[in-house]
């Protein structure tokens, strides 16, 4: 049973029906109470109009012997009298007042009055009390039993008519196109649905950036694909024209550095989509910064050769900090890349780590151009790329740090160094 209507219908009906029960025996109890204390009282006032009549008026005036009460007019040495049904008759009560009575099987209330030398006992069956008190309980109960059909239609209707705000927003995102992704209108809403249309316009939204995320993926890979394949493109051509060893080779090299800068531009738009597609951080763990430096820089020293540059890692202690340790590496990785890009040979590209009393710092500086402080701030813009720049890049490698860093909670200062020229770009990480 999956419907709400139905649910609160059974529920609520099921809790009116243990009320009324509970009142059907609060009822009864009260009835039986008073039923009880009438009947006693009409016990008694029989038996005082009976201590003075005559025994033959009463034989004479006994028309009815199916009755109710049965009444019994004993001596003082326990001789019977007179009884008004001989054939229920009872035992002789030793007590005068109240008392109750098993005889054969059947409860009985009995009221007896000495008078003289005559004992008076009236008595009445239990039975006739306790249907009494039964029928006085039905009777009072009987209205709402007959309600609980109407209150059930009431709870059908009237929940019907508070579902159907639910009804109408379900309506509306069903008419909606797949990419009519607009908030679903809150106003005048009941208190307990608005938070689930809050939840579902935060769901909207979310979507539409990743969409939005998705669809600027691929407008950019498309765009920035376009250049250095068309070069790949013609380098091939021109490989494939040459007609000696020397210019074969020359082509060569440039078509495989032409691939080498499509390869690292995938790879680029690639780590882009994936924290585009993860609004938050994999595995948290602690992560040793230094550990994690001195791999990069081991991983990155043969390119570093190659290029004439002096790669290396600056003393300190390891510091760890919580963070997803493959998002760490990518973050360090496009840090050391940029600057090993960036600086010209013979340059000094130096990586450290350090830690204050509240936060771990990851510096990567090198002895480069640096960037203009007017730049500094759209140098985290994807593809940005200042109009200075000659060296070849795709412009992702700093806006993939600024992401990753925004999703640890650490910020990226840009600075220029305390002595010589370059640039120093430090990540201040929160402590574990």
């Amino acid at each position: 049973m999956n419907s709400i209507r139905q649910r609160l219908l059974i529920g609520l009906l099921a809790g009116l029906s243990l009320v009324l029960a509970a009142s059907g025996y609060a009822t009864y109890r009260q009835a039986r109470t008073e039923t009880n204390a009438l009947f006693d009282y009409h016990l008694q006032q029989t038996a005082l109009a009976l201590r003075n009549q005559n025994l033959l008026a009463l034989a004479m005036g006994a028309e009815d012997e199916g009755g109710d009460l049965l009444v019994q007019i004993w001596d003082r040495s326990r001789g019977l009298l007179y009884v008004s049904q001989p054939q229920r008759e009872l035992p002789f009560a030793t007590q005068a007042g109240f008392a109750d009575l098993i005889w054969r099987e059947k409860s009985w209330r009995l009221f007896a009055l000495h008078a003289g030398d005559r004992i008076v006992q009236v008595a009445q069956p239990l039975s006739v009390r306790l249907r009494m008190s039964a029928d006085i309980a039905l009777h009072n109960l009987a209205p709402f039993l007959l309600l609980l059909p109407g209150m059930g239609l009431v709870v059908w209707f009237g929940v019907g008519a508070g579902l159907r705000p639910l009804y109408r927003i379900a309506a509306d995102i069903e008419r909606r196109r797949p990419d009519a992704l607009e908030p679903v209108p809150a106003e005048r809403l009941p208190a307990e649905i608005t938070p689930l249309v809050h939840a579902l316009n935060d769901l909207l939204a979310r979507l539409a950036q990743v969409l939005d995320n998705q669809r600027q993926f691929v407008a950019d890979a498309a765009h920035e694909l376009r250049t250095p394949l068309t070069a790949v493109r013609l380098q091939a051509e021109l490989a494939r024209q040459a007609t000696g060893p020397d210019a074969r080779a020359e082509t060569l090299r440039d078509l495989g550095a032409g691939l080498e800068r499509a390869s690292h531009l995938v790879e680029q738009l690639l780590a882009m989509a994936r924290l585009d597609a993860n609004p938050s951080t994999g595995r948290i763990e602690p992560v040793d910064l230094l550990a994690l430096a001195r791999a990069a820089v081991a991983e990155q020293a043969a390119i570093a050769d190659a290029r004439n540059l002096d790669l290396g890692l600056l003393p300190g202690e390891p510091v760890a900090v919580g963070g997803d340790p493959i998002e760490l590496r990518t973050l360090l990785d496009n840090l050391v890349d940029n600057a090993l890009r960036y600086t010209p040979g013979g340059g000094r590209v130096d990586v450290g780590v350090s830690r204050t009393e509240a936060e771990a710092v990851l510096a990567v500086r090198d002895t480069g151009p640096g960037i203009p402080p007017i730049e500094r701030e759209r140098v985290f813009d994807r593809f940005y790329r200042g109009a200075a720049v000659t060296t070849p890049g795709s412009g992702l490698g700093l806006a993939i740090v600024k992401r990753i860093a925004d999703r640890h909670r650490a910020r990226v200062c840009l600075s220029e160094p305390e002595n010589g020229p370059g640039l120093r770009i430090a990540v201040h990480f929160p402590l574990v």
